[in-house]
C-alpha cells in the first residue's frame, strides 16, 4: 500500500522502452505526478498523458526546444552530456529526461518527491536507451 507521500509506491518503470505509451503510463502512477509527454526532437507528440486543460502541442514544443538546448549547450559547458533536468516554480516542477526516440517530461505538484521522480525517470530512460539501441 501507497503512502500519502509516495513511499512505498513503485517508481521504476516495468514495461519495455520500446512500449512509449505505457512507459509513460508508468510514469505518472508515481505519487504527485500530474502528467507528462513524450516527444520527438522535433516536437512531434509520440505520446501524452496530461491534464485537459494543459496545452499539449505548447509543451511538446518547449519540451523539444529545451531538450536540444541542454543537449547541445551541455558538453560546451563541460557539464557532461545531458540526461535530465528539473525546472521549480512555486506550484510544481517540470522533468526533462533525453533518450535516443526524444525528450520525456513530466509535470510534478510542488509537494513531489523530487528524488523519487528522477529515481523512475533515470529507470524509464535507461530503458528506453535498452530497447532503442543503434
Amino acid at each position: 500500500m501507497a503512502a500519502a507521500n509516495g513511499v512505498g509506491q513503485s517508481a521504476a518503470p516495468t514495461t519495455s522502452g520500446r512500449d512509449l505509451r505505457a512507459l509513460l503510463r508508468d510514469l505518472i502512477t508515481v505519487a504527485h505526478v500530474r502528467g507528462g509527454l513524450i516527444v520527438a526532437p522535433d516536437g512531434l507528440v509520440i505520446a501524452s498523458e496530461l491534464p485537459s486543460h494543459v496545452p499539449v502541442e505548447a509543451l511538446s514544443a518547449l519540451a523539444a526546444t529545451l531538450g536540444r538546448e541542454l543537449e547541445v549547450r551541455g558538453p560546451r559547458l563541460r557539464r557532461g552530456s545531458f540526461l535530465m533536468a528539473n525546472f521549480a516554480a512555486g506550484d510544481g516542477t517540470v522533468f526533462l529526461g533525453g533518450t535516443p526516440v526524444g525528450f520525456i517530461l513530466l509535470l510534478a505538484d510542488s509537494e513531489a518527491n523530487r528524488e523519487r521522480i528522477r529515481h523512475a525517470m533515470r529507470g524509464a530512460i535507461d530503458a528506453v536507451r535498452q530497447a532503442w539501441k543503434r
